[in-house]
């Protein structure tokens, strides 16, 4: 004599209905993508950030000037430019500058090489800014060492915004 079950009732060797298991998957599948935007949204904070480039090391905030508007009317296109002292000899010059705004869906929004042979560590560019927030100058030396300067931007048209 054959049993037949039906497909509502199925069960396994373990005696899990088939559809309770597809309800328990499903409800970790929602849950876990409920938690991920959560953690998504959250900026990193801007120590954090700078100390990645630095790695760990403390920036003197001295010798760097960042040239930048204290409001911009539109973030989508911020005029800025960065100056760093330096002789820019082979000895004694920038082999990098950063540009970070911990605010940004990027917060390392540029990064610029250079060396002796630049001339002056001066770079000038367009920047977009995603909503008010302090932007980092930071430049690295050729001795090892780093030098930092930052400054508070008001935005009152945003840039960077995700249509989502």
């Amino acid at each position: 004599m054959s049993s037949a079950i039906s497909p509502r009732s199925a069960r396994n060797d373990r005696g899990i209905h088939r559809r309770s298991l597809l309800a328990g998957t499903a409800a970790g599948l929602v849950a876990t993508g409920l938690a991920l935007p959560a953690f998504a949204d959250t900026p990193p904070d801007l120590a954090g950030l700078v100390a990645r480039v630095t790695e760990g090391a403390v920036p003197e905030r001295a010798r760097i000037r960042l040239e930048i508007p204290a409001l911009a009317e539109n973030g989508n296109s911020v005029d800025t430019r960065i100056v760093v002292d330096s002789p820019m000899t082979e000895a004694d010059h920038v082999r990098w500058i950063h540009l970070i705004a911990e605010k940004n869906p990027f917060p390392d929004m540029a990064r610029f090489h250079l060396g002796p042979r630049a001339g002056r560590a001066e770079v000038a560019t367009t920047l977009r800014i995603a909503q008010s927030q302090k932007v980092v100058a930071l430049a690295s030396l050729s001795d090892g060492r780093f030098v930092m300067t930052d400054a508070d931007i008001v935005v009152t048209l945003s840039a960077c915004i995700d249509g989502g």
